[in-house]
């Protein structure tokens, strides 16, 4: 099941990513479901370093499974499976298992892209990707296909609000006060502990040794950081998201730094800091993803008691 579930959101982040690679050749990605043609009518797919990406939505509904989105949070059901995948974040929750991606689910055009093929086998389906054509294949099992016929109609998926008109409908703030996971602290020690530091509007940090980094914005993209490296950014635009994984034990200790004071999944919590930023905790309580956001010199000077 997790392995399914890591494959379909890899498979999302792949066909959203050759969405961008296909424009700037002049090309259009193509997506079928079982030889029926998708619709995308707004946001398209993208490719990114050999990874599609799709809008979550339109896929995921050609497959049979139910999409919500609700504080800054992607939520899948089908069936017994379900899935959420919270925005700017690398951190796939299901049930009371937390799995790391390498590329994490981003907000653009007021859609929610994330990788094509891991979203389409965690869902049971299998996915084939033609180079040469532009062409994302989705097989459900048992399904009998014949090759796609450009001319034909599209299969439109049933009209609903973008993911950002469904956001602006929410009035409830989901984040809570910073708190730590009382599982693994590991991470937290090594990061917060006589590492990272504000000054003068800029943030510097060490990756810590054994961990996964990532600095995403929307000028630059997605930008994976070396562990043992330091790194220094400039408060404003972007976030950097850093995680742990304990092999043995099937967990992930991850924290996100968000350099924006005004993201909008802080509902305006923090628009009157100054000289700090935030950080966000997202871990699992009592099979229940919690959400925690607290300043960065509150969560430093928390982490010497660690």
């Amino acid at each position: 099941m997790k392995k399914k579930f890591l494959m379909m959101f890899a498979m999302i982040l792949i066909v959203s990513s050759l969405g961008q690679v296909a424009s700037a050749a002049g090309k259009e990605v193509t997506v079928t479901v079982d030889a029926k043609k998708v619709n995308f009518p707004d946001g398209k797919p993208l490719l990114e370093e050999s990874r599609v990406l799709i809008p979550v939505r339109f896929v995921s509904e050609a497959l049979g499974a139910k999409v919500d989105y609700k504080n800054r949070t992607v939520l899948i059901k089908q069936s017994a499976k379900s899935i959420s995948m919270k925005v700017n974040t690398s951190i796939v929750t299901s049930g009371d298992k937390r799995i790391f991606l390498d590329v994490p689910a981003r907000l653009q055009k007021g859609r929610v892209y994330v990788p094509l093929r891991f979203v389409s086998e965690a869902l049971g389906a299998n996915v084939d990707w033609n180079s040469k054509k532009y062409l994302v294949t989705i097989t459900t099992v048992g399904a009998i296909t014949t090759p796609v016929d450009p001319k034909q109609p599209e299969v439109k998926p049933e009209e609903k609000p973008d993911e950002k008109a469904e956001e602006q409908t929410t009035t409830v703030n989901g984040n809570k006060p910073f708190e730590w996971d009382t599982k693994k602290t590991d991470l937290g020690k090594d990061l917060f502990k006589n590492n990272i530091r504000y000054s003068n509007g800029k943030v510097t940090f060490t990756v810590p040794d054994g961990a996964e980094a990532q600095f995403l914005s929307i000028q630059s993209g997605l930008i994976n950081l070396k562990a043992g490296k330091q790194y220094t950014y400039s408060v404003g635009k972007g976030s950097i998201n850093f995680a742990r994984i304990y092999g043995k034990e099937d967990y992930v200790e991850s924290y996100t730094l968000l350099l924006d004071k005004n993201e909008d999944s802080l509902k305006g919590q923090f628009k009157n800091l100054e000289n700090d930023v935030i950080v966000a905790h997202d871990f699992v309580k009592n099979n229940k993803s919690v959400s925690t956001v607290g300043k960065l010199s509150d969560v430093v000077k928390s982490a010497q008691s660690l």
